[in-house]
């Protein structure tokens, strides 16, 4: 390898460097060689299969590039590029040359390919300085590690542009390549899509919910591992609910196991006169409300409510019957304010995108086993996507069928299912992995597979699991939890302070912005230089202040984590007018944000300071 290459590697790519290193006493380099063209030029072949696979043309290698480079025009400044394959670099060049201000990475699959191209191309004569990386991703982990940063550090445009001969001779890594792109942003897509959806309704619930965290029973603290090894069935809301409704009337008649009803099942069972042992509850939207109408409206007091934390605040109002709560990983006010007496920090369950995997958690953490899934289809039954007795469910339409995609179900063979149910699928299936010495059993019949459960018929789980009476009567009698008093007074006195120190940072935070403005429109740069560094230092006084981190800044956090990643590229805005503008328009849009949310929840605030002086006086 060229002394030069090392040097900048180990300077400015060191992870790259030092995987290299790791990989030089195995790579085999007899596999590859740089060999001279009939036109002058140098082309490199590889070995593959016993026979060579040229990466460039023999006869004139630059007017292959050029041929590459040609497909791709009206490509912008700040477009960021990918050059999947190295070869020996001449599409690489041909393309900076034409384009020398976009970002661009490296990236190669081959460690012998990159180590002959690092052997032979000097990086300091690479047409533009802008790289950003040399990515070595000879694994699936590297690579969705390479996604992840480039997604998050990538708010412009980018574009993939793949060495033709590489992608042929290994297509199998290529089309891995793809997938995983393709996989890490929908993934991408849809966090941000749930926590843009989410973010401020997390903490509204949170706050608005805090006064029936502070007068109810948590659940997680009061009854952990109090059910050790007592079966318990876990009923969703899916189409094959309906066939295992006299199943589940002889278990709750029985006394057979205990019987939780996630999201809209409960429904479905009241519809039934089935009432479940307890009811679970989380989604953060307004709509979850209509959940529990029905049992609202015939005033059924006898199934408890178990509710996540940040769960819709409407669907606590009037609720007849008993309610116990579970702190969620969204909740960063419950989270804050409250302590165990034993100065423990309180146990949560964490967010996931269905109720069946957050009440999965609960249940483990109670103890119960096996835990018996009913209902859990994650895929279509005919046209149906939920229970009977659900009055807000609608059948599949053609669209839906148009957008669907085919699974393996519990028989093995393949079934419709849509992209929501697939991702509800797949994260039940992490969790169950990291659940030890529990069986999780699926019962669901003609519904997708669940990697993790064993599929059992209903009635044969009955006869083999279900031989006796579990179920005590008030099961969950519980005090309301004794949370630590004086830590609370003391966390609510500190955010009081928190909250007018927050309000004077704001203000510190736009004459910055504004003096900002004055010195870019005076055309005073060095200035506006130094004062962007005060901006940076008004920043982090804000990010470290209590009422910024516990309310303003999860309730923005898709743009607070979009304000982060673009630092990176603001700094490196070579105009300086541009430079300033973009830092105007950017920190101050995201703080207007902010501003605008402090003085939507003033009166939520103030409602949560009234619920705590309350519980604190009522000793």
């Amino acid at each position: 390898m060229l002394v030069d290459n090392i040097n900048i590697l180990k300077l400015t790519y060191p992870r790259t460097w030092q995987k290299l290193k790791s990989l030089e006493d195995s790579l085999d380099m007899d596999s590859i060689q740089i060999e001279e063209t009939k036109k002058g030029y140098k082309t490199l072949w590889v070995e593959k299969n016993n026979k060579k696979a040229y990466l460039h043309s023999k006869y004139n290698p630059i007017r292959e590039a050029e041929t590459i480079v040609n497909q791709y025009s009206n490509i912008e400044d700040n477009t960021t590029i990918i050059f999947y394959g190295v070869g020996l670099g001449y599409h690489i060049d041909l393309f900076l040359k034409k384009h020398p201000n976009v970002n661009y990475y490296i990236y190669e699959p081959i460690p012998e390919i990159l180590y002959a191209y690092l052997s032979y191309k000097p990086l300091k004569k690479l047409p533009s300085l802008n790289l950003k990386d040399i990515v070595l991703a000879d694994n699936k982990l590297e690579t969705i590690k390479f996604f992840d940063n480039i997604i998050n550090k990538t708010s412009d445009n980018f574009i993939c542009i793949p060495l033709n001969s590489h992608k042929n001779i290994y297509a199998e890594k290529y089309n891995q390549f793809i997938e995983l792109f393709k996989e890490t942003l929908k993934d991408k897509k849809t966090s941000i899509g749930t926590n843009l959806v989410f973010q401020e309704r997390w903490i509204l619930n949170s706050m608005k919910n805090f006064g029936e965290v502070l007068n109810t029973p948590n659940i997680l603290l009061e009854k952990k591992g109090e059910f050790k090894d007592k079966p318990a069935i876990i009923v969703a809301a899916g189409p094959s609910l309906n066939e295992e409704i006299e199943n589940i009337r002889y278990i709750k008649e029985n006394g057979l196991a205990y019987i939780f009803s996630v999201g809209s099942a409960v429904n479905t069972l009241v519809y039934h006169n089935i009432y479940p042992d307890a009811a679970t509850t989380y989604d953060p939207g307004k709509f979850n409300q209509n959940v529990f109408t029905k049992i609202k409206e015939k005033e059924i007091k006898d199934i408890p409510m178990v509710f996540g934390s940040s769960v819709g605040y409407e669907t606590l109002l009037n609720y007849p019957g008993k309610k116990y709560h579970m702190i969620t990983s969204q909740d960063s006010v419950s989270n804050y304010y409250l302590r165990n007496e034993n100065n423990k920090p309180i146990d949560m369950v964490y967010d996931a995108p269905t109720i069946a995997v957050v009440t999965l958690q609960l249940l483990y953490e109670l103890g119960f086993n096996p835990i018996i899934l009913v209902g859990q289809n994650l895929a279509y039954k005919g046209k149906k996507r939920h229970s009977e007795g659900i009055h807000y469910s609608r059948d599949i339409t053609d669209k839906d069928i148009e957008n669907g995609i085919y699974v393996k179900d519990v028989y093995g063979k393949k079934i419709l299912t849509s992209l929501g149910f697939d991702s509800m699928r797949q994260q039940m299936e992490q969790y169950i992995k990291i659940l030890h010495n529990v069986k999780v059993i699926n019962t669901t019949k003609g519904g997708a597979h669940i990697e993790g459960t064993d599929f059992i018929e209903l009635k044969i789980v009955i006869d083999k699991y279900l031989k006796e009476k579990v179920v005590e009567d008030n099961w969950l009698e519980g005090n309301k939890t004794k949370y630590d008093r004086e830590y609370l007074e003391t966390q609510s006195k500190k955010m009081d302070i928190a909250y007018k120190r927050a309000l004077k940072l704001i203000d510190d935070y736009y004459d910055t912005l504004n003096k900002i403005e004055r010195l870019i429109g005076n055309k005073n740069f060095n200035q506006a230089e130094k004062t962007y560094i005060k901006l940076d230092k008004v920043l982090r006084k804000i990010e470290n202040n209590d009422f910024f981190k516990v309310f303003i800044l999860p309730m923005n956090r898709v743009q607070y984590e979009l304000l982060a990643n673009s630092i990176d590229s603001l700094n490196e805005e070579k105009d300086p007018v541009k430079k300033g503008k973009r830092i105007i328009d950017t920190f101050k849009g995201f703080m207007d944000l902010c501003k605008e949310d402090i003085d939507n929840i003033e009166e939520v605030y103030n409602e949560m300071k009234l619920n705590i002086e309350v519980f604190l006086e009522n000793r």
